[in-house]
């Protein structure tokens, strides 16, 4: 049995996770100063980025506890810090726009809901799922998007 690290397929599943739990960061937040929304989406992404590289390194048993593991799998998990991009980037408008902050929060949650919407089609895209799989995607974004709407509704 080899001890070499398994290859593994580039998905996004990691984009889609974090971009949900971004959406909700945004949703959830309340401030007068939409920095600290800024840093708090990033610090928020950087903890997921590395908590993960941490469990696949732990999971990942001794052949990958080295800087190749590391390594292997800190591009792996990237997707986590990608997915606060586009939130970052609204974040970043609106406070040079000096728009209010609440306003901000409720657009970087739109763009990243948009963002979400982008992974999902990266993976269902090249995988040439058909129509079945498509409205399957479509209702479940559906529940997701009324959660999230009716959770802002509470919240804000």
């Amino acid at each position: 049995m080899s001890t070499a690290p398994r290859p593994f397929a580039l998905t996004t599943p990691e984009g889609i996770y974090s971009s949900l739990a971004i959406a909700v960061v945004c949703l959830a937040w309340y401030g007068d100063d939409v920095r600290d929304l800024a840093l708090e989406i990033f610090v928020y992404s950087l903890a997921l980025w590395l908590f993960h590289i941490y469990a696949r390194v732990i999971h990942g048993g001794w052949e990958v506890r080295n800087w190749a593991g590391l390594r292997r799998w800190a591009i792996h998990e990237w997707p986590h810090l990608e997915a606060a991009v586009p939130a970052l980037i609204a974040v970043a408008i609106g406070w040079f726009a000096r728009l209010d902050p609440v306003a901000v929060s409720d657009v970087a949650m739109w763009v990243t809901i948009a963002n979400l919407l982008a992974w999902q089609v990266a993976i269902l895209r090249p995988a040439g799922r058909g129509a079945g799989m498509l409205a399957i995607t479509i209702g479940v974004n559906a529940v997701v998007l009324a959660a999230l709407i009716a959770l802002r509704l509470q919240v804000k």
